[in-house]
C-alpha cells in the first residue's frame, strides 16, 4: 500500500485501543443509575449498591492500573510494541466477560480493577507503538490521537448507556475490543524495535509502508537517523545504551535512566507534566457534572447533559492535532494551564456566592456551564493531549518503556489521589475550596511548564536527546 499518510492511518487505528479506556472512565455515569435503582429492574445483582460501595467501585480502576504498564512494558522489550498493544484486546474482552457474570458487589469491584489494569496496559503500550512509527512531522499531531480515542469511548458510552440494559451495554464495550484487535492485526511492528532487534530489512520495509513509499532509498536517510537515536547514544561520554535483555534488565534499564543527565531531565518533566495533568482535576469535575449542569438550571435532563460534555470533549481533542506543531508544546501548555485556572476559579468564585446568597443565583446561573464547558474544552484541546504528547517523546530509545511505565504509573496513582481529596474536600468544606484548590494546582502547573519544560517543536528524536543533555541544537 503506497499512500503518503499510512502513519496517521496505522496511528489512529492504534489510538483506537484507548476507546476501551474511555468507556471503563465513562462506565459508572451510566451504569450507578441501574445498580442503585430501589426497584432493581436493571440490577444483575439483586441489591442496591451502597455508597461504601459505589466509592470502591469507582476508584478501583486508579488502584489496579498502577500494575499495568510494568506488564505492557515488559512484553513490549521482549516480544515487541506490536504484540503489546494486541494483547490489550484480550484483556479488555475479559473485562467486559467479567462485568456480564458477576453476580456479587466484591466480584464487581474486582472487575473494576482488572478494567484499571487493562487501562493502565494499553495507555504504556499505544504511547510507545504510536511514539515509534511516528515521522518527526506528524509526531505531535499523532500523540494527540490518544485523547481523541477516549474521549471517543467516553461519549460512545454516554450515548448508549442509559438507553440500553446493563448486560447489553458491557457487550457493546466488547465489541469495540473486537473490532480494534481485528483492524490492528494489520498494522506493521515499529521500526525502531526492528532496529533495535537487527532487523534492518524489515525496518526499511516497515518505514516504506508508513511513509507511503515505493523504495528503500527514499526512506535511506531516516532509516540511518533512526539507527543513530537507537543504536548510540547521545551523551558526552559516547557510552551506547545496552542492547541486550537478561534477567536482569529491568534492573539495568533503571540504572540507565538515572545515570545520565538527559534521562534524569527526561524523566523530571514526564512525571512533573503528568502530575500536572492530573491535579487540573478533569476526573473530579466530570464526577460532578449533574451537579454543575443542575446549579446553572438547564433544561436539559441530566443524560442529555452528560451526552453535551462528551460531545464537547470529543470535539475539542480533534482540534488539538491542528495546531500542536503550529504552535508548539510549551506555549500550548502555558496558555491551556492558564485557562483551566481561570474557570475553575470562576467555579469556586459562583459556589462561593451560592453559599453566602451574596447575588441572586438567576443572574450568574450562566457561570457553573459556561466554566465547565471551558474546563473541558481547555483540556482536551490543550493541556490533556499535548502533555501526552511530550511525554512520549523525551525519553532515549533504551529507556523509553520503563520511563514511561513509570509516568503512566504516577498519572494513574495521582488520579487516585485528586479524586479522593477532591471529593473529601468538597463534602467537608464545600466545593468553593474544592475548586480553589485546583485552581491553584494549574498555577503551579503553570509555574513547572514555564521553569521545566523545553519545547520540542521541528526536533528529530535524536536532537530532544541532545537538548536534554544541553547540547546546543541548531534548528535549519
Amino acid at each position: 500500500m503506497h499512500w503518503r499518510y499510512c502513519e496517521l492511518l496505522a496511528g489512529a487505528v492504534a489510538s483506537f485501543a484507548t476507546a476501551s479506556l474511555g468507556c471503563t472512565i465513562a462506565w459508572p455515569s451510566p451504569v450507578f443509575p441501574k445498580l442503585v435503582d430501589p426497584e432493581l429492574t436493571d440490577n444483575p445483582f439483586g441489591e442496591v449498591l451502597m455508597a461504601s460501595a459505589q466509592t470502591w467501585t469507582d476508584s478501583a480502576p486508579a488502584i489496579g492500573g498502577i500494575g499495568g504498564p510494568l506488564l505492557a512494558s515488559w512484553i513490549a522489550d521482549r516480544k515487541g510494541r506490536r504484540l503489546a498493544l494486541l494483547l490489550s484486546t484480550v484483556l479488555y474482552i475479559v473485562v467486559w466477560l467479567l462485568f456480564m457474570i458477576v453476580r456479587s458487589v466484591p466480584l464487581l469491584i474486582v472487575a473494576r480493577t482488572l478494567g484499571g489494569f487493562a487501562n493502565g496496559y494499553v495507555l504504556l503500550a499505544a504511547t510507545l507503538y504510536i511514539g515509534e512509527i511516528a515521522s518527526d512531522q506528524y509526531r505531535g499531531a499523532l500523540g494527540c490521537y490518544l485523547q481523541i480515542g477516549t474521549t471517543f469511548g467516553i461519549l460512545y458510552v454516554y450515548c448508549l448507556g442509559p438507553f440500553v440494559s446493563y448486560l447489553a451495554l458491557q457487550g457493546l464495550c466488547c465489541v469495540l475490543s473486537i473490532l480494534f484487535g481485528t483492524l490492528f492485526l494489520y498494522m506493521p511492528e515499529t521500526p525502531h524495535h526492528l532496529i533495535a532487534q537487527g532487523h534492518l530489512r524489515r525496518a526499511s520495509e516497515t518505514l516504506m509502508f508508513l511513509r507511503g513509499r515505493r523504495h528503500i532509498a527514499e526512506v535511506h536517510e531516516e532509516l540511518e537517523e533512526l539507527k543513530q537515536y537507537v543504536l548510540q547514544s547521545p551523551d558526552p561520554d559516547g557510552s551506547a545504551p545496552e542492547q541486550t535483555v537478561s534477567r536482569w534488565g529491568p534492573f539495568r534499564r533503571l540504572k540507565q535512566l538515572f545515570r545520565t543527565s538527559a534521562n534524569r531531565r527526561a524523566l523530571a518533566i514526564s512525571l512533573g507534566v503528568v502530575v500536572c495533568q492530573q491535579w487540573t482535576g478533569i476526573d473530579g469535575i466530570l464526577s460532578s457534572s449533574e451537579l454543575i449542569f443542575g446549579k446553572a438550571g438547564m433544561a436539559l435532563d441530566a443524560v442529555y447533559s452528560t451526552v453535551v460534555l462528551g460531545a464537547v470533549q470529543f470535539f475539542c481533542s480533534c482540534l488539538s492535532p491542528l495546531f500542536i506543531d503550529r504552535f508548539g508544546r510549551r506555549p500550548i501548555l502555558l496558555l491551556t494551564s492558564a485557562g483551566l485556572a481561570i474557570a475553575l476559579a470562576a467555579l469556586g468564585a459562583y459556589f462561593l456566592l451560592e453559599r453566602h446568597g451574596v447575588v441572586p443565583l438567576r443572574t450568574i446561573g450562566w457561570m457553573p456551564l459556561a466554566a465547565s464547558l471551558l474546563f473541558v474544552a481547555l483540556y482536551n484541546a490543550g493541556f490533556g493531549p499535548v502533555a501526552w504528547a511530550l511525554v512520549m517523546e523525551l525519553f532515549a530509545h533504551d529507556v523509553k518503556p520503563l520511563g514511561l511505565s513509570l509516568a503512566v504509573s504516577c498519572l494513574l496513582l495521582c488520579d487516585f489521589l485528586v479524586l479522593r481529596l477532591f471529593a473529601y474536600i468538597s463534602e467537608s468544606f464545600g466545593f468553593d475550596r474544592a475548586f480553589w484548590m485546583l485552581a491553584i494546582a494549574c498555577v503551579l502547573g503553570f509555574a513547572f511548564c514555564w521553569w521545566a519544560v523545553i519545547e520540542t517543536r521541528g526536533l528529530t528524536l535524536y536532537a530532544i536527546q541532545e537538548r536534554l543533555s544541553a547540547v546546543k541544537v541548531i534548528r535549519l
